[in-house]
């Protein structure tokens, strides 16, 4: 889950990607990229959640653990 500033900013990026898509001051491929990012971002800001952010959580978790694991092997050998 997303917090509220993190919404907010999603709401923001939104924005300004649809604005430089609309406004044509992107056109072209960049401008169909531009599109989707808004509306990927749109969607993360109406659901509260970023499978980017989870993601990340899951790997730097994962990563810490694996630095448990080893510091345990480590001390186990001595």
């Amino acid at each position: 889950m997303l917090s509220k500033d993190g919404v907010i900013a999603r709401y923001i990026f939104a924005f300004c990607f649809f604005f430089l898509s609309g406004t044509e001051l992107v056109t072209g491929y960049p401008a169909s990229v531009c599109g989707v990012l808004g509306t990927v971002e749109l969607a993360t800001a109406l659901l509260c959640y970023s499978p980017l952010h989870e993601s990340i959580n899951y790997l730097s978790e994962k990563y810490n653990n694996l630095v448990q694991n080893q510091a345990k092997l480590k001390k186990s050998a001595e």
